[in-house]
Parts: structure tokens; sequence; C-alpha cells
């Protein structure tokens, strides 16, 4: 089922005509309208009669004092008190009435809120929009139904509309539009258009159920004493359509919302392109086929007997080609699978890739992969862009792309297993596709997505295949030279065993980026049957969502496992306390731009436990608050009694990305599906945005100019530090409201933020702090002897210590009990160490070593990361 925080447009339809009618009913009863006249029907009771002269449902008697008796209870657990609250249905012809009773009392005169205002136009318009296939008198091919349906539908139609126009003196000007129109909102910076962008209610008001809206409940123009009878009085909810038009009307509104969901990926490929991240992107475009199937589950729940993409589709398809004038079985050719007069309808609804989809089913047998021999059926035009070829050479091309791709994705399908990186769901659904099987709708979602990305990207369709091999290498080479590094050098925090880890990432990059598994296996079957050996990597280079998946779990195991091992040897932590003592006592030439980079990811309070120290005193309590000790060693009256642990332990560094590792169990463990909660949502909508009409108030003056290239520039191109205040750019919420498009672009955006967070090498990190350790006490070590003695380090995995050695020679602290050794004697606090440490700083900044993982971000991301401001 679809997310409780999303709706799909059916749902905010009926949720639409039950506002409007709880308004009426309650305003009407207000005013005096009498009571019983608004119980036509209980809509928890099918048997009640629609007769106006019906029982109230009073209680009396025993009954009567046992429900007086049970009201405390009821009041205390308003969950129990909702379920026993009563539900009436209004007729929808009885809103003309209600309308007509509310605009005639005049004491006083009621005011109709503008959430009714938006509703009740909402309503309007979706039911215009299916007049585009609804409004017809014709009957072909046995449609006589459709007859009827129409009358309902205008009869439905024209009720609201007299509604509005009765209501609309006592209506604000802006809510009381002139003429309602079926209005097509557009990005006016992206051209995206979206039939649905206000038709959802707020993000988080179907997180629990309740009757009526918080929305409703909460507008700011409702009567006080109307919004009391809602939350305290009888529920009331709009009379439903029934048969074919309740049918019709939520075929209308799937298919719409698959459309904008279609539309919206079209767009984030062209987004990629500008440079939008190839693992959000992915991440983002298989989310919304999960969403997809959502709708389809939804859908199937309201009408059980649509299984399958074709129940669905045929007779939505027949009533449009009828509103046109056209004969759904017409075929210009003796050998058309569709009417090609209505190409675009065809496409719309993607019948022509289920047609081919269909055709690839019926030759699957167990065991076998089919087998396509290249140009059996023709060759596809890729000269010419998609946009500029006509309707049969798109369904040709499309069809060999299938034809093609199909024996690949088998193949995939069938090899993938727990040593895979990830799967996404069109593999899924070919691994279950049989002949004879229901093909579901959502699948054939998903195999339009893989054609929608080759029609968008075009020439650049490897694009994905060469970033997939370019991060996968990056990422091998620095897992394999911190292996060589430690070859000899161990530590106990991190024993032998743990590096098996490491050769479980270089395994997955090693059999699936470099070697083409899908074309080895291949090769077998075309070797029996005399045909040409396929491209290697011929599937990856046209499939960029499952290269996107690819890149995104090697990054989330290799973010996982270079915190886990960076943080068991101390490097990185301890490396940045020296550095920090170093710049604020300004004895550096330039700052650490790799340390520095690394330090706003992560953030100053959580690297530093507080704010950036300042002071000698300061640096070594901070550097004892990361090693675990307690803040009350330094209080002033206490005791010098022997160091207090803290509970909290030593500070580490943590795994960053809290979006990204939101689909770790999806795609790195091959999970089901994602969780979606409140609390793993809010994320999304709330921490990597900022909500003001600009897109920050910290962003440069040329930031906020109003140009549509300059926003597509800085939606593709602007990544800093999400956990130093991310600016990237966002859909600016409409009231509040959040819908699957809105929802999908504010994801693909955050995981874009995220890019920079998931791409930072903590290896390469980790061997460049532990080669200045080494600088560091190579260069002190004279005075380090002098102070502590030969003792003070025992063997090289204690390298970190020296910074604390350090610590506590610029300060009066004569030793840290258990871990570093006591100074010899008498000995004058000095800083002349940290002046020493910070020449050997220096000589690395000065030789270019201090931005080694910001030059291999920049490669990986595409883009230069701005560290001006250091």
């Amino acid at each position: 089922m679809l997310p409780s925080f999303l709706q799909s447009s059916y749902k905010t339809y009926k949720e639409d005509t039950d506002i409007v009618a709880t308004w009426l009913a309650a305003t009407a009863k207000r005013c005096g309208y009498p009571a019983d006249l608004l119980s036509q029907t209980k809509a928890d009771d099918t048997s009640a009669s629609p007769n106006a002269n019906q029982p109230s449902g009073r209680l009396k008697g025993k009954a009567r004092k046992a429900q007086n008796a049970a009201k405390p209870k009821a009041e205390n657990n308003p969950g129990t008190n909702a379920k026993k609250t009563p539900t009436y249905t209004i007729k929808v012809r009885d809103f003309i009435i209600l309308a007509e009773y509310i605009v005639g009392f005049r004491k006083p005169i009621v005011k109709v809120p503008e959430l009714f205002c938006r509703s009740l136009d909402r309503a309007i318009s979706l039911r215009k929009e299916r007049t585009s296939w609804s409004q017809t008198e014709e009957s072909m091919n046995g449609l006589e139904t459709l007859t009827e349906s129409d009358q309902s539908h205008a009869h439905f139609l024209g009720i609201l509309e007299r509604t509005h126009d009765i209501l609309r003196p006592r209506m604000s000007s802006i809510d009381a539009p002139d003429g309602l129109t079926d209005e097509v909102t557009a990005d006016t910076e992206t051209g995206h258009k979206d039939r649905n962008h206000n038709l959802f209610n707020n993000i988080f008001s179907n997180l629990e159920i309740e009757d009526p809206s918080r929305e409703f409940l909460a507008a700011p123009d409702l009567d006080p004493l109307v919004k009391k009878d809602i939350e305290t009085g009888p529920r009331y909810q709009a009379q439903r359509s029934q048969g074919i038009e309740e049918e019709y009307l939520a075929l209308h509104c799937l298919f719409q919302d698959i459309s904008n969901v279609r539309s919206f990926i079209r767009h984030l490929w062209q987004s990629y392109l500008a440079g939008m991240d190839l693992a959000a992107t992915a991440v983002t475009v298989n989310t919304a086929v999960n969403f997809v199937r959502d709708l389809e589950q939804d859908f199937q729940a309201q009408f059980p007997g649509k299984t399958d993409y074709h129940s669905k589709v045929g007779l939505f398809f027949i009533a449009q080609c009828v509103h046109r004038g056209e004969d759904p079985g017409h075929k210009e050719r003796p050998d058309d699978l569709f009417n090609f007069k209505v190409y675009d309808l065809v496409a719309s609804v993607m019948m022509d890739t289920f047609t081919t989809v269909a055709s690839l089913q019926d030759i699957l047998r167990p065991g076998i992969v089919p087998v396509y021999k290249p140009g059996h059926f023709g060759y596809r035009n890729k000269s010419t862009a998609w946009s500029a070829k006509s309707s049969r050479a798109k369904f040709h091309d499309d069809q060999l792309t299938l034809f093609e791709a199909f024996p690949d994705l088998v193949t995939l399908s069938r090899i993938l297993g727990n040593s895979a990186p990830s799967e996404d769901d069109l593999i899924r659904g070919i691994r279950d596709m049989k002949p004879g099987v229901d093909i579901p709708l959502w699948l054939v979602f998903a195999f339009q997505c893989f054609l929608d990305a080759q029609h968008e990207l075009g020439s650049h369709l490897d694009l994905a295949h060469r970033q997939l091999k370019q991060t996968a290498g990056l990422i091998h080479s620095a897992i394999s030279s911190v292996q060589k590094f430690h070859e000899s050098l161990r530590i106990e925090n991190w024993p032998k065993q743990n590096d098996r880890a490491f050769d479980g990432i270089l395994r997955v990059i090693e059999s699936w980026v470099q070697k083409d598994l899908v074309a080895d296996a291949l090769q077998k079957t075309r070797a029996t049957q005399s045909l040409p050996l396929p491209e290697p990597f011929r599937l990856l280079k046209q499939y960029p969502v499952i290269c996107g998946l690819f890149s995104f779990t090697i990054k989330l195991r290799a973010q996982q496992l270079g915190v886990d091992f960076s943080c068991a040897w101390g490097s990185i932590m301890y490396a940045g306390h020296i550095y920090n003592a170093a710049r604020q006592e300004n004895l550096l030439t330039g700052p650490w731009k790799d340390m520095e980079m690394l330090i706003a990811l992560q953030s100053p309070e959580k690297f530093f436990v507080g704010d950036r120290p300042q002071g000698l005193e300061e640096y070594f309590k901070r550097f004892s608050l990361s090693l675990g000790y307690s803040a009350t060693m330094f209080a002033k009256n206490r005791r010098k009694n022997a160091p207090v642990a803290s509970a909290k332990g030593p500070r580490t560094l943590s795994e960053l990305a809290v979006v990204s590792r939101l689909f770790k169990g999806r795609y790195s463990n091959n999970e089901r599906s994602v969780s979606w909660t409140r609390e793993t949502i809010e994320p999304i909508i709330e921490s990597k945005f900022d909500g003001s009409d600009d897109e920050s108030s910290d962003a440069p003056d040329d930031a906020h100019k109003d140009t549509t290239q300059g926003r597509r520039e800085r939606k593709a191109n602007r990544v800093k530090p999400a956990a130093s205040g991310a600016q990237i750019r966002m859909a600016r919420p409409a009231e509040s409201t959040m819908s699957m498009v809105e929802f999908l672009e504010r994801l693909a955006n955050t995981l874009h933020a995220e890019s920079i967070e998931l791409n930072f090498d903590y290896f390469s990190m980790h061997h460049r702090c532990w080669m200045l350790l080494r600088s560091l006490n190579q260069k002190c070590k004279p005075q380090l002897l002098k102070i502590y003695g030969e003792g003070y380090l025992e063997k090289e995995s204690q390298l970190p210590f020296v910074v604390g050695y350090i610590f506590m020679a610029c300060t009066g602290t004569s030793h840290i009990a258990g871990l570093l050794s006591p100074k010899l004697g008498v000995v004058d606090v000095t800083s002349r160490l940290l002046v020493t440490a910070a020449g050997a700083i220096n000589t690395m900044i000065e030789q270019g070593a201090g931005e080694i993982v910001i030059k291999k971000m920049e490669m990986e991301l595409g883009t230069e990361v701005d560290m001006s401001a250091l």
C-alpha cells in the first residue's frame, strides 16, 4: 500500500468531497438546519434506509446509561471515541439544498473557509478532467454502459459546480474565481508539468487516521462553533459513485498519477545529465517504481477484479478512443498491434511497452535463456533524436531495445544472488515472469522507465557505466592501498579476521564491475548456436539504474567500513585535534582542506565534543573527553583522584548520509522494501532543505539571480557538506502539501546533497593521518624523550598517543593514568612541542598532501568542492 504520508489523487478526491460534505452538513446544522434531515444514510450500516424518517440512532434505557458511563473513558482515548462516532453519508443532491440554506442564513453571514473552496475546486477540476474521455454519447463495441456512466458523471459534476456558484457570494475574491478551469501547473524553472501539484494534503495528516482531517480543523477561517460540531458531532461523508462510474474515475486518477511520476523521472534524467548524482537518481527512480506498485495495490484493494495491466488499461483506453471518435481496434496496416492514430494515448498508458513485454514473457522457459539474433527485426535508429522520430519509428525502436536487452535482463535476474551489490524492482519483476501469468501494471511501468532512460540520455546512455567504473576503481584502489599499508602493521582493535570486510567489497567490485558476468553467462549459450558474442558490458551500458544502485551500494559499504576502520586506529580523530590546536595558535601557513572537510561533515560539536577548542588547556580537555574521560575530571573543586571514565565512552566518527542509510537494507542486503515511517521521512522533508522563499539566506548574491539557466546550474552543481548546511535546489512546498512527485524530488535532492558525504574517502584519510603522526613523532621525538623517557611509545600502533603527550607538555598535566606515561620529574610547561608539530603539518600541506581526498571527491562528483570559506 502507498505509504501513509503520501496520497493518490483518487484518495485525495474522496477526501475533498468528504470535506465538502462535512462542512456543508456541520455549517447548515449550526445555522438551524434540521439535524434529522442530515442523517439520511449511515455509512457504517449498509442496511440503513435512505428514508428521512429512519431512527436517529439515539440509544435509550440501559444502553443509553452504559453509553454515558463510557464517555469519560472515551474522552481520554480519542482514538476509541473516534471509532464509536457514527458516520453519515450526505447524498450529493443534498449539496445544493445545504448550500442554499447556508447562503440564506444571515445571523451572522457565513463565510466560506479557504480550505473548503480549495477542496471543492479540486473536486470539480478532477471531474472536468475526466470529461476528456467520458463526455460522449457514442456507443461502440458494446460500450452502452459508458453512456450511463457519463450521465452519472455529468450529474455529479453539475451539482458540484452549482454548489460552487451558490456559495460564491460567501467566498473571498481570491477563493471565488470567475470560472473554474482545468489548470495544469508547471514548474517555470524546469517546464515539468503536474496536474496534481496541489491535490495532496499535509505531509503528516494521514500518519494517524483521524476524521475529519487535521488540515480541515486547522483552517484559520473555520467557524469555531462549526469546528466544535465537526470535532464532537457525527461524521459526514459524501455519497460515492457506484459501479463503472467509480471505476472510471479511479482509473483516470491512477493513470494521471503514473503519468506525473513518469514525467518527473524523465526530467530527473535530464537533471542527471546536468550534474545530479547517479546514485541519487537511480535510488529515486526505483523508489518511484515502488510507489507505482503501491498505487496499483491500493487500486486493486478498491476494485479486486482488476489484477493485471490489461484489465486496468482496457476499459480506460477504449473510453478515451470513443471520446476522440476513434475505433480502438482500427489498424492502418494488417500487422499493426494497435491504432497508430492514437499512439500518443497508447504511449501514455504504456500499451506499446506492455505489448512487447507480453510477447517476451510468452517465450520464457524454465532454465533456458531467450536468445535474440541481432538484426533479425532490423536495427535501431540511433542517429535521429527521439523527439524527431515518428510514432512507428518510436515503437519499432522500443521493440528492438527490449528484444536486445531482454536476454541480458533475464540472465542478470538469474545470476544475481547474495554476492551481488543490489538489484532493482525491474530485475525482481522479470524473475517472477512466466508464460500465462498476469503482468502487473507496476512491472510495465518498470520496463517503461528502462526505455525512458534511453530516450532521455540518448548518446550519453553509457555515462552511468563509466561513472560506476570510476567510483568502483577509486574505492578499490583506496582499499588495496590501505591493505598493503597494514600488511605488517596491526592493532588489537582490528584483528586479522576483520580484513574479510575489505575482501568482500573488493570481491564485489572485481566480480560485478571489472568483470561482465552477464556476458560470460551468455557466451556459453551463444557459442552453441553460432551467434556473435555480446559486446562487453552491453547491459550495464544501457542500464543506468542498475549502475547507479551498484555504485550506491559500494559507497555505502565503503563508508561503513572506512569509519569503523579509522575509528579502530584513532588516527583521524587525534590528528584532527593536533591540527586544530596548531591552526588556532596561528602556526600554520594554510588550512588542511581534507581535515576541514571532514570536521564540517561530522560537525565540530561532535568531533571536538563541543565548539572548536581554543587555548592550551582547552585543547587538552577536549582531547581527553574524546578519549572517553568524563568532564567531571576538569571540575574546579574536584579532588585529585583517579580519572573518571565517561558513560558515553570514547568519541568516534559517525556514519553520515542518514537518508542514504535508510535504503541500506533494501539495496545492500537486498531486503524486500524500505520501511517508511514518520521518523524515517523527517530528514527528507526537513534536514537538508531551507524552506524560505530564497534558496538560502547565506547564499551569495548571485545565487538568487532569477534566471532559468542559473537555477538549473545551481540545482545540478551546488554541493556542500550537508552537516554544515547543504544548499541544493528544492521545490518550494505549496501550502504544506506533499505529492508523490514533490516527495521524489525532495528525495533526489537530499540524496544528491549527501553524495559528498558518501564520497569521502576514509581509507585515504586514515593513511594520510597516520603518515602525519609518524612525522610528528619523528620531529618531536627528541623533546618527548627528554620529557617522558624511552617508554613513551612501545610500538607504532600507539602513534596517536603522541598527540596526548604534546598536549600534556603544553599544560601542567603530568600524566593520564592508565594511558599515557608520566613526565620525568619536574619539567617546565612548554608549547615548543606544538610549534614543532605545526612544522610537520605545514610540510604536509605545502607538499599538496592536505587535499588528496578532496581531489578524489572532485573527480568522482565531477564538480569543484567549494572550500573558499576556509
